[in-house]
């Protein structure tokens, strides 16, 4: 909710000619999130409104606010990973389903690689990881992306440094699961008090010095991820409030994400095999018919809710004698119904050095 103060602020440039400047701001502030890049590039003083913490309490006065998906493009030959906000193309060019608005990186002097990710309100918390400069050594650093004025600062660092972890919000609250080292287990980020705790393990602990967590997911108000270790596959579940866990065998250990829609979650198997989960009976089933029209080439694919429409990412490398090695960035449509949309979306193409 805006403050007083920060709609006591003055815009001392015009935004708009022979408009007062609350007027054209109740005027822009309407605009949908997807347009911003748009108003940006009309002038610096609209450009600078867009991204002021005034533009934005006046967006949260109106009910205008949006939740926005936000992609991270990393790649082994580039230091810096690449953040864009996603929005579904209101007019599809040569089928391109996403529209890509570039957002400033990290500002750190290298590249930060293998972090966790997390949201929480406006903003999004970027996890530890390791740097080029740090020899893969893991790092505890957090930094934090403001998605109303795509500012970084920095958060407060974990308890433990650790690269390759997991991350969930609940409840306002950051879940950080896993990553090397393996131990402890969990910690957890009150953001209202900047203050990280570490949870205990289970009782009895399996052996975590050659393991690693991923597939988190909220089931039934708990957290559930699973473990990969050298006996069997498990998968644990935190109940938040009470800080009490639940230990299970899990019978497909190899998943690919997960992602609701709808309420709904779904996630991808090995084999790109569907599945949903079903809450009437607490299992997760196999989707049908689903296949038609699916690429031929999938390799990391990430499922999205965009709009509310269930969405995958995937990557595509090619080798051209003439153009070099490229890597695409490629998006389908998942109709439930009817299986995949035929035609794909070529997102960003990036030359390999």
């Amino acid at each position: 909710m805006a403050t007083t103060e920060q709609l006591s602020e003055p815009l001392t440039e015009v935004l708009i000619p022979f408009f007062p400047n609350d007027v054209a701001l109740n005027i822009l502030a309407r605009v949908p999130r997807q347009y911003h890049p748009v108003l940006s590039a009309v002038s610096k003083p609209i450009r600078s409104a867009v991204f002021s913490p005034h533009f934005f309490a006046v967006r949260s006065l109106l009910n205008a606010t949006e939740s926005i998906l936000y992609l991270q493009v990393g790649s082994m030959c580039h230091s810096h990973d690449h953040w864009f906000a996603v929005h579904r193309n209101p007019n599809p060019i040569h089928n391109n389903l996403l529209q890509l608005a570039p957002v400033p990186r990290i500002p750190t002097e290298t590249g930060i690689r293998g972090s966790a990710y997390a949201a929480v309100g406006p903003k999004i918390y970027v996890l530890g990881g390791c740097t080029d400069s740090e020899g893969d050594e893991p790092s505890s650093e957090v930094w934090v992306l403001d998605c109303r004025s795509h500012t970084w600062e920095r958060g407060p660092s974990m308890r433990f440094p650790r690269y390759n972890a997991e991350a969930i919000a609940v409840d306002g609250e950051v879940y950080v699961v896993g990553g090397f080292p393996a131990m402890p287990w969990v910690e957890v980020l009150d953001p209202t008090v900047g203050r990280w705790e570490a949870i205990p393990i289970p009782s009895p602990s399996p052996d975590t010095t050659e393991a690693y967590f991923y597939a988190l997911e909220l089931v039934d108000g708990k957290i559930s991820f699973m473990f990969l270790g050298n006996e069997d596959d498990k998968q644990f579940r935190l109940d938040p409030t009470t800080k009490t866990w639940e230990v299970l065998l899990d019978d497909k250990p190899y998943k690919r994400g997960i992602c609701v829609v709808d309420g709904v979650s779904y996630r991808l198997l090995h084999g790109m095999k569907f599945e949903r989960f079903d809450k009437r009976v607490g299992m997760w089933k196999e989707l049908k018919h689903v296949e038609q029209g699916k690429p031929k080439y999938l390799w990391g694919p990430k499922l999205l809710n965009l709009k509310g429409r269930l969405v995958m990412v995937f990557e595509e490398v090619t080798n051209d004698s003439e153009m070099g090695n490229k890597i695409g960035l490629w998006s389908v449509e998942i109709n439930l119904l009817v299986g995949f949309v035929v035609s794909t979306g070529e997102l960003l193409q990036d030359e390999v050095l």
